[in-house]
């Protein structure tokens, strides 16, 4: 249970922003708690499939890893914000989120970090780590910020020696996502936002003429999912991508992220059964699910929606944000009761798995300035 100053500050003003109903605000503290209590635990040796869903069926979690260590440092650097009586908290929690970070359980080296010379193809797991240095700058201090710096002037190298402007993500893979990228390029503005620098602003205006140029689905103006075209899906938008995108661009090309916003919205959101949520393909294209979709139950994604989630709070929508987090908030609930409803157990680590409460505490922790 939460002490009175913890209650005071996941309830500070980043939470009475969104006017948060009884169960949104049970769920918000439940999801606080459990990241607090993941972070908190001193025996750390990488994360198990208690904690993550895909780790369920994917022994490695295809980085689930570090993309919930990303969103709980976003997520902490919002409370930080919002919430200065906590303040050494939020601060505490962050050095554990870049402890975790740094594991070699979790970084793809295998090693410990301060012994890697050449940080390599690695993209997806730098732009995460990036990500969380930028809010540990942010909130407590430049103890990282050589392996910050280190790490933007890799990414941006690696991106610039393509004609697509995106950096590898995976040694080995031939894939890339342009979510992946706008993330890569957030984690850099995030640097140049806390040391008043411009890292990232050349290869920002390349890659965003590259997308408008190549990286355009015709049909509805949406960026496309995989540039390299290695994937049935490459050409086509999907939920879960743009939603991962716009969050990220909502920062570094705000215009940009509405714009994308405003197209996902006309040819993405849904409501099933007076439910809204959003598609992880569009009607015309016949796609299956995945680990990283989740279930897509009548043309609904999960991951997408929840995505959305955190998309919609970071553009500023909160008439969007209100309607997922109603829809979303019953199914919650019912996630939450997993370990007490039979049979249910596994299906609600897709809900309540430490990347999808990071997510949606990220989501919940922002000020909507509209």
């Amino acid at each position: 249970m939460f002490d009175q100053a913890i209650l005071n500050g996941v309830l500070g003003k980043g939470f009475d922003l969104f006017n948060p109903s009884e169960p949104s605000i049970n769920g918000q503290l439940k999801r606080y708690e459990k990241i607090k209590s993941f972070l908190l635990n001193p025996d750390f040796n990488g994360f198990t499939k208690d904690d993550l869903f895909i780790m369920q069926f994917i022994k490695k979690g295809w980085g689930h890893d570090i993309a919930a260590l990303s969103n709980m440092a976003e997520a902490l650097a919002n409370l930080y914000q919002a919430n200065p009586s906590n303040r050494t908290e939020y601060q505490l929690l962050l050095k554990e989120v870049v402890s975790r970070a740094l594991h070699p359980k979790v970084n793809p080296y295998k090693k410990e970090f301060k012994t890697v010379k050449y940080l390599g193809k690695y993209g997806y797991y730098l732009e995460h780590l990036n990500i969380i240095l930028g809010c540990f700058q942010k909130c407590v201090g430049k103890d990282f910020i050589e392996l910050n710096e280190k790490i933007c002037h890799h990414l941006i190298s690696n991106s610039m020696q393509y004609d697509n402007f995106h950096a590898d993500l995976l040694p080995h893979v031939k894939m890339k996502w342009s979510a992946d990228q706008a993330a890569i390029l957030y984690s850099i503005w995030l640097y140049d936002q806390n040391n008043g620098t411009s890292l990232g602003d050349d290869l920002n205006q390349k890659w965003l003429t590259w997308m408008k140029t190549f990286g355009t689905h015709k049909e509805t103006g949406l960026f496309i999912t995989e540039v390299l075209g290695t994937r049935k899906y490459s050409n086509q938008p999907r939920g879960c991508a743009i939603a991962y995108l716009v969050h990220y661009m909502g920062r570094f090309a705000p215009k940009e992220a509405k714009q994308q916003w405003k197209l996902f919205k006309k040819h993405m959101k849904m409501n099933v059964m007076g439910k809204r949520g959003f598609r992880e393909f569009l009607p015309d294209y016949d796609g299956a699910w995945s680990p990283d979709s989740g279930p897509i139950i009548m043309g609904v994604g999960i991951a997408a929606t929840g995505l959305a989630l955190n998309a919609a709070s970071t553009i500023g929508d909160r008439s969007t944000y209100l309607a997922i987090e109603k829809s979303m908030n019953p199914v919650y609930s019912l996630f939450s009761k997993g370990d007490i409803i039979p049979g249910l157990n596994m299906l609600s680590k897709i809900g309540t798995d430490l990347l999808s409460s990071s997510i949606w505490l990220n989501a919940e922790s922002k000020e909507m300035t509209i």
